[in-house]
C-alpha cells in the first residue's frame, strides 16, 4: 500500500487523466437507469470522503481513482445519450420525410465540386402531412448537389425545403459509423436540398448577441472567398484547409498524395499549426515589449509575451471554425504555454496529462476520435525522445568557427527534426492501422521536407495575410502568393514520395489486444535499454513478435486449419458483394460495387476492404464479377490493388463502358490472370467446397449485360447457395429448362429482388430456405418489389435484406448478424 500511495501521489494527474478517460470508454458498454448512474460517484465519493476525515491519506488516494472512474463514467453516458426533450428534432423526424425548415445557418458551408454541405440550427418545422409549424431545436446537415450561394451567410434565417432522415451507414463489421460519428458533433438529423431554389433567406433583425455569435463564421467566409479569388483552385484548397480548416475543396489526388506521403496531418487544424502561430506572437510581442526599458525593469516581458498571445490564439480558433480538433490544440497549447510561464518546462507528460483531461471535461467524446487518439500519442513519443533531441540541439561552443559551428547545427537540427518525424510515426503506427489500414513507410523523410515548407513559409505567410485581407487586401494578395509558392513545392514533394515504390503500406486492422502489446512492447525496449543485455535482447524479441503479427496475423497464419464454410452477404446499398471463405483458408469475392457514387467514397475501399482487413485478410484467391454494371464492380478495381487476387473471373472481356475496360487493363497490369468460365467449370474448390458455373445464358452479343449475367452455385455439405446476377424472368425459365441443378438452400435474389426476375417457376427450383435481397434504402417499393415479396412468403421463403439486416454470414452451422452489431 505505501508504495503503490507513493507512486500515486508523485504521479497523480497521469492517472486521474487515465483513469477518468476509463471511466468515459466505459460507458460505452454499459447502460444504466438515472437514478444508477447517480449512485457511482455518491459510493465511491462517500468512501474517499471517510478515508479522509479519518485521516488515512494512502487510503484516500487509493479510492480516489474508483471515484475518479465513474465520474468519467457519468460524464461518457450523458454526453452519449440521446437528447431527451421532446422539441428536439431526433423526435420530430422518425423516417424519410419531405420537410419546410426553418432555421439559422449555423457555419461556412462546404463544397466539394458536387455537394454543398451545410450545418443548420433548427427553430421549428412542417411536416409534409402537417399544416402547421411546431418548435423544433438541434443541428442538422443538409447536402445540396449544387455550390452553396454565395450571397447567404452563416447566420442568416432560412426557409429551406429538404427530405430529412436519421443518418444512414453501412452495416458491416468494419465499416465507418457515420450516425455516432454525427451524433458526437451533436448533429443527429441529415437531409437532401433538391435545388437551390428551395432555399428562400427571411427577413430578420438579428440581436448584438445573434450578430457577435455568427461574426467568427461570417469572417471565415470572408476570409474563404478571398482566398478563392487570389489563387488557383488547387493552391485555395489547401491554403483553406490550412487558414480556416475547411478541408471539403481539396481533390482526391490532393488528398491521396498526401495520405500516401504520410503528410496528411498537415492539412489538419492542430497543435502544430496554433504552435506556430503562437510562435510568431510570441517573438513579434516579445520584441516589441523588449523595446520599452519600463517593462522589461518592472514586469517579466516572456511571461507577459506569452499570456498576450492567447487571446489572438482564442480568436484563430474561432476563425478555424471551433471544431473539436482546433479547440482541443488551443487547450494544448494553452497548458503548454501556462506551464513555461509557471516555470514547469520539464513536466511535459504532466502538461500533456492536464490538456487532456481539460478535453475529455469539455468534450468526453473527444476520447473516441482518431484526431485525438493521434495527437496525443504522437506527443507522447515526442516527449519520449526529448531529452535526445535536447542533446543534439544544445549551442555548441563559442569558440568553435563560425561555419564549423553553422554546419554542426544544420546537421543536428535536421537529425532532431528526424528523430521527431520517426518517433511519431512509430509511435502512431498501430492507431493508423486501425482506423486507416495503412502507413507510410516514408513518412520521416517527406515530413523532413515537405512540413518546413508548408508550416514555417506557406502557413506563417497565410497567418500574416488573414488579418490583411480586410485592411490591406493588396498585400494580403502579395502575402498568399508568395505563400502558394511554398504549397507548389510541397505538393509537388508530396506527390513524389507518394509515388515511389512501396511508399505505403496496406495492412489488415490490428485487434486492441495487439496494439496494446505494440505498446507494452516499446515500453519493454525502452526499460530494456536502461537495464541489462538480457533484457535488451528480451525486449528486441518481443518487439519483432508483435511486428511479425502486424504483418501476418493470425487470420493469414492459421487459415489452413479452417474446416468450415462460410458466405457473407454485405450490406453495399443498391449493388451486390459477397464474401465466401472454404476450408483450408480459400477465399472468394462474388461482385464488389454499390449504388452510391460521390466524390470521396468508393465501395471497394470504404466497405468491402475495411471489411476484409477486420477479418485480418491480405489476399483473396480470386473475385468473379458476374456481369458489367457498375452496381456489381465499381469497387473492384480498388480491391484487385490492395489484395491481388490469382484469377479475376468477368462473363467477357468486351464490356460496355470505359470504366469496365479500365478495371481489365489495371488486372493485366497488375498480373491477374483474367479468365471467362466454360459452362460447368470448377472455378475454386477447397476441403470439399465448390463453386460451379452453371451458364452464362445471354448470348455475348447481346443488348442486354444483366442477362449475360454468370450464374454460379456454391456447395459444402448441408450449404449451398446460387448467384445469378441480375438476369431476367426469361432467362430464369431458359435456366429451369435445361434442368440445370439450381436447388440451394441459399439464393441471392436476381436484379435486387426487381419484379422483371425472381420468378415463381425459377423459386420453385430453386427452392430455398432463405432468399438474400442485397438492395439499398431509396427504393424499397422496386428492390425487393411486393410482388417479389409476395411471392416468397406463398412459397415459404424467408426473405433477407441488406439494407434492414446488414451483412448476413451463413455457415455450416448458423447464420450470423454481425452487420448489426457494434461498427469500427
Amino acid at each position: 500500500m505505501n508504495r503503490l500511495a507513493t507512486f500515486l501521489s508523485t504521479h497523480l494527474l497521469l492517472v486521474v487523466t487515465f483513469f477518468f478517460a476509463l471511466g468515459i470508454s466505459c460507458a460505452l458498454a454499459f447502460h444504466f437507469t438515472s437514478g444508477q448512474i447517480l449512485l457511482l460517484p455518491l459510493v465511491t465519493g462517500s468512501c474517499v470522503l471517510f478515508t479522509h476525515l479519518r485521516r488515512q491519506p494512502q487510503a484516500t488516494l487509493v479510492l480516489l481513482l474508483p471515484f475518479v472512474a465513474s465520474l468519467g463514467f457519468v460524464h461518457g453516458l450523458l454526453a452519449s445519450r440521446v437528447p431527451p426533450t421532446p422539441d428536439h428534432i431526433i423526435h420530430l423526424v422518425q423516417n424519410e420525410q419531405e420537410t419546410v425548415l426553418l432555421c439559422t445557418l449555423d457555419r461556412l458551408p462546404g463544397f466539394n465540386g458536387e455537394n454543398s454541405t451545410l450545418v443548420v440550427a433548427a427553430h421549428s418545422l412542417r411536416l409534409k402531412e402537417s399544416a402547421e409549424f411546431v418548435a423544433a431545436r438541434g443541428l442538422v446537415q443538409l447536402k445540396l448537389k449544387a455550390p452553396w450561394p454565395k450571397e447567404l451567410m452563416p447566420g442568416d434565417q432560412l426557409a429551406i425545403r429538404a427530405k430529412l432522415d436519421h443518418p444512414h451507414t453501412f452495416h458491416n463489421p468494419g465499416s465507418f459509423d457515420y450516425p455516432t460519428f454525427l451524433a458526437r458533433q451533436n448533429i443527429r438529423i441529415t437531409g437532401r436540398i433538391s435545388s437551390p431554389l428551395h432555399i428562400y433567406r427571411l427577413e430578420q433583425r438579428p440581436t448584438f448577441l445573434h450578430q457577435a455569435r455568427y461574426l467568427p463564421e461570417q469572417l471565415r467566409t470572408r476570409i474563404s472567398s478571398f482566398i478563392e479569388q487570389t489563387v488557383t483552385p488547387e493552391i485555395s484548397s489547401v491554403y483553406k484547409a490550412l487558414l480556416i480548416g475547411d478541408a471539403s475543396g481539396i481533390s482526391q489526388e490532393i488528398l491521396e498524395a498526401f495520405k500516401g506521403s504520410g503528410c496528411m496531418h498537415i492539412l489538419s487544424i492542430s497543435g502544430a499549426h496554433l504552435s506556430i502561430l503562437a510562435s510568431f506572437l510570441f517573438f513579434t510581442l516579445y520584441w516589441l515589449l523588449r523595446r520599452s526599458e519600463y517593462l522589461i525593469l518592472r514586469y517579466p516581458v516572456k511571461k507577459v509575451a506569452a499570456l498576450l498571445c492567447l487571446l489572438p490564439l482564442a480568436i484563430y480558433t474561432l476563425l478555424a471554425g471551433a471544431n473539436t480538433p482546433v479547440v482541443r490544440s488551443l487547450i494544448m497549447v494553452t497548458v503548454f504555454m501556462a506551464a513555461l510561464c509557471a516555470d514547469k518546462r520539464k513536466s511535459l507528460f504532466i502538461s500533456m496529462a492536464f490538456a487532456a483531461l481539460l478535453i475529455l471535461i469539455w468534450d468526453p467524446n473527444s476520447l473516441f476520435t482518431a484526431s485525438f487518439q493521434l495527437s496525443f500519442m504522437a506527443v507522447a513519443s515526442i516527449a519520449a525522445v526529448a531529452p535526445l533531441i535536447s542533446r543534439l540541439t544544445a549551442t555548441e561552443k563559442k569558440e568553435e568557427p563560425l561555419g564549423k559551428r553553422l554546419k554542426s547545427r544544420l546537421l543536428h537540427f535536421t537529425l532532431a527534426a528526424l528523430i521527431v518525424s520517426m518517433a511519431a510515426t512509430i509511435g502512431t503506427a498501430p492507431l493508423l492501422l486501425a482506423y486507416f489500414n495503412r502507413i507510410s513507410v516514408v513518412a520521416p523523410a517527406a515530413n523532413l521536407l515537405v512540413e518546413p515548407l508548408i508550416c514555417l513559409w506557406s502557413l506563417t505567410l497565410g497567418f500574416i495575410a488573414c488579418p490583411l485581407i480586410f485592411v490591406m487586401p493588396v498585400a494580403a494578395t502579395l502575402l498568399l502568393h508568395l505563400g502558394a509558392t511554398g504549397l507548389i513545392f510541397a505538393l509537388k514533394m508530396a506527390v513524389f514520395f507518394d509515388n515511389l515504390p512501396f511508399s505505403t503500406l496496406w495492412l489488415p486492422t490490428p485487434s486492441p489486444a495487439l496494439i496494446v502489446l505494440y505498446y507494452a512492447a516499446i515500453l519493454v525496449g525502452i526499460s530494456g535499454l536502461l537495464v541489462s543485455k538480457t533484457a535488451r535482447i528480451i525486449g528486441a524479441a518481443c518487439c519483432a513478435l508483435i511486428l511479425l503479427l502486424f504483418f501476418f496475423p493470425p487470420a493469414e497464419l492459421l487459415k489452413d486449419r479452417i474446416t468450415t464454410s462460410e458466405i457473407t452477404f454485405l450490406d453495399v446499398g443498391q449493388g451486390s458483394s459477397t464474401f465466401l471463405q472454404f476450408p483450408a483458408g480459400k477465399r472468394l469475392l462474388i461482385d464488389g460495387g454499390g449504388g452510391m457514387a460521390s466524390p470521396g467514397f468508393n465501395v471497394g475501399e470504404d466497405i468491402i476492404a475495411p471489411f476484409l482487413w477486420q477479418r485480418g485478410i491480405k489476399q483473396l484467391d480470386a473475385i468473379i464479377v458476374t456481369h458489367g454494371d457498375t452496381d456489381h464492380y465499381n469497387g473492384i478495381p480498388f480491391l484487385l490493388q490492395r489484395f491481388r487476387p490469382k484469377v479475376l473471373w468477368v462473363n467477357n472481356r468486351s464490356g460496355h463502358d470505359h470504366a469496365w475496360r479500365q478495371m481489365l487493363a489495371l488486372a493485366d497490369r497488375l498480373h491477374v490472370e483474367i479468365k471467362i468460365p466454360r459452362p460447368g467449370e470448377q472455378l475454386i474448390s477447397g476441403g470439399g467446397a465448390e463453386i460451379v458455373h452453371l451458364e452464362n445464358p445471354g448470348e455475348p452479343g447481346g443488348v442486354r449485360s444483366n442477362d449475360q449475367s454468370l450464374v454460379l452455385r456454391f456447395a459444402h455439405n448441408n450449404l449451398s447457395c446460387l448467384f445469378a446476377g441480375d438476369i431476367s424472368a426469361n432467362m430464369e425459365s431458359q435456366l429451369v429448362k435445361n434442368k440445370l441443378p439450381l436447388q440451394s438452400t441459399l439464393l441471392l435474389s436476381p436484379h435486387h429482388g426487381s419484379s422483371t426476375s425472381n420468378s415463381e417457376a425459377f423459386l420453385k427450383a430453386v427452392s430455398p430456405q432463405t432468399i438474400v435481397v442485397s438492395a439499398g434504402r431509396f427504393r424499397p417499393d422496386n428492390f425487393p418489389s411486393p410482388e417479389v415479396r409476395k411471392r416468397c412468403d406463398e412459397l415459404g421463403i424467408k426473405m433477407l435484406i441488406t439494407t434492414d439486416q446488414g451483412a448476413m454470414t451463413f455457415t455450416n452451422q448458423d447464420v450470423i448478424f454481425p452487420g448489426k452489431g457494434k461498427l469500427y
